[in-house]
């Protein structure tokens, strides 16, 4: 006997978690498939991919195969994302892709893995807390992960600027520089919106790592060509140029050798000071083990009718005749 397939949130959501009607009429629970999903990040910036990776396992005979060749084209891989607030289930963006995942195969007795980027079928310029769950079907039957939570965050802004680019057709366009604390380090980010509609990103670039002592700078060059310094460490700098006249941004040149001159002056004063503190402490060691006549080259021997007084060493007044 066939099993419904009405999955729920486990506690998450009070709502009911399923398939939308539309998407398979009487949907079973697979016997044979088992997937399995998880986000690398809890928190993402508005504009970044928001990936989900995946594990598929296939316990049957034959293999599970999603391809856009006729035989598998009821194969596919879809996530239902749901405001974690409401249980409300967003609907997809016009022209989503039937399958988030293009190519798979999974011979029997095998598990593969994906990724699927939200991104594609989703409108995820709102912030916001999110419940996502994987739906991997193979015709009328259908395999659903674990919910995975995550959060879309706007970021802290450090600095922001507008400048048209050639590709914009002299548009003006905001860039701007933004960070959030992640994996115990901050990470720095490029985020381009168009100033009448900040909603709507035009462009995102992860930056990597920052420490923000020194504020990071951007720069634009012609050719559509943008440069970001960024400090990544206590005295090292580095300098990503980013081509912004294709479609997609590209990172150029990446150098992550830059050296503060002040970093390198400070460094050879402390080296200096420590050098300096350890010849004292050796010429005191010296000095101590020599004793109080250290610094002398020769010692005066003190006859034994001599005597201290007040400090200063006196000889006997001479006998009067």
């Amino acid at each position: 006997m066939k099993r419904t397939f009405l999955p729920a949130l486990a506690l998450l959501a009070a709502v009911p978690f399923r398939a939308p009607a539309a998407d398979a009429a009487a949907p079973v629970v697979s016997a044979t498939l088992q997937v399995q999903a998880s986000s690398a990040q809890l928190e993402f910036v508005r504009g970044e991919p928001i990936v989900l990776e995946g594990k598929l396992s296939n316990a049957g005979t034959g293999p599970f195969i999603v391809d856009d060749y006729g035989p598998y084209l009821q194969n596919t891989v879809k996530v239902y994302l749901r405001d974690a607030g409401s249980g409300r289930l967003f609907d997809m963006v016009p022209g989503a892709p039937a399958s988030l995942v293009d190519s798979l195969t999974v011979r029997p007795g095998e598990t593969a893995s994906f990724t699927v980027d939200l991104r594609r079928a989703y409108d995820l310029s709102r912030t916001g807390r999110y419940h996502a769950e994987v739906f991997v079907y193979r015709g009328n039957e259908a395999a659903l992960s674990r919910v995975v939570s995550f959060s879309v965050v706007d970021g802290v802004e450090l600095s922001a600027s507008v400048r048209p680019l050639s590709r914009s057709q002299k548009r003006p366009l905001r860039f701007a520089l933004l960070y959030i604390d992640r994996n115990k380090r901050q990470e720095l980010f490029l985020r381009v919106t168009e100033p009448a509609d900040p909603s709507r990103v035009v462009a995102f670039v992860s930056l990597g790592s920052v420490v923000r002592v020194a504020e990071p700078v951007i720069g634009f060059a012609p050719d559509d060509l943008v440069t970001v310094v960024q400090q990544i460490s206590r005295d090292r700098f580095a300098r990503t140029t980013i081509d912004f006249s294709g479609e997609t941004p590209r990172i150029v040149e990446r150098d992550d050798s830059l050296v503060s001159m002040a970093s390198v002056q400070e460094d050879i004063n402390t080296r200096l000071l420590m050098s300096r503190l350890a010849e004292a402490e050796t010429s005191g060691a010296k000095k101590e083990k020599k004793g109080v006549f250290g610094d002398r080259s020769t010692r005066t021997p003190v006859k034994p009718e001599q005597k201290k007084y007040s400090g200063e060493i006196l000889a006997p007044p001479a006998p009067q005749k």
